[in-house]
């Protein structure tokens, strides 16, 4: 086999997978179990996305306050008109992150895992780094003058790409799915009794 075809079929499936499985296996963690601080503008915001029926959840400490990171999903969210199910929507997609991360770096499942990975960058990328950095309103030959936009723009690009390559070509030869499945297609079909 030639180093190109080699490089193709095994190493790019390979690398690619473990570059998201890690990525998203250490966000979903982030997101999952790390508190981080909240400004009281933004606690303020999230207890009024935890009301029912606008009536408040309880009172607002005009502090900063340490909650879950998976709070800022919300924050993210706050546009999209979700009202109460933002909530569930941000842990969703908090625990698929981390989920999908583990079971990519096995290799299980990995199109279908790929797939839903390449729906969140999408919506990550269409709904915080363009719309939530106004980056229509800028001239595509400015966004380099604002980094942390357009570092952000490039890194959920390759990330999407890596993951989009994934959906079509699988994992790579050193997973667990493939050794599943491999096991189950090397039993021999038996012959049956009226075959010569």
């Amino acid at each position: 086999m030639q180093i190109k075809t080699l490089a193709g079929t095994s190493l790019v499936p390979i690398l690619s997978r473990l570059v998201l499985g890690v990525t998203f296996l250490l966000n979903g963690w982030f997101f999952c179990f790390q508190t981080m601080e909240y400004s009281p503008g933004d606690t303020a915001r999230l207890q009024e996305m935890r009301s029912v029926d606008g009536q408040a959840a309880g009172t607002t400490d005009p502090e900063s306050s340490n909650e879950l990171a998976v709070n800022r999903l919300m924050l993210h969210m706050e546009g999209w008109n979700l009202g109460h199910w933002a909530q569930p929507a941000a842990w969703l997609i908090a625990i698929f992150q981390l989920v999908a991360g583990a079971s990519l770096i096995f290799g299980i499942f990995i199109r279908l895992l790929s797939l839903g990975i390449c729906l969140i960058i999408a919506a990550a990328f269409w709904g915080l780094s363009i719309q939530q950095n106004g980056m229509l309103d800028i001239s595509p030959l400015s966004w380099r003058l604002h980094p942390g936009a357009w570092y952000t723009m490039t890194s959920q690009l390759g990330l999407f790409v890596l993951a989009f390559g994934l959906v079509f070509t699988g994992g790579g030869p050193f997973c667990i799915e493939r050794l599943i499945w491999r096991s189950g297609a090397a039993v021999p079909k038996k012959k049956s009794a009226g075959a010569d």
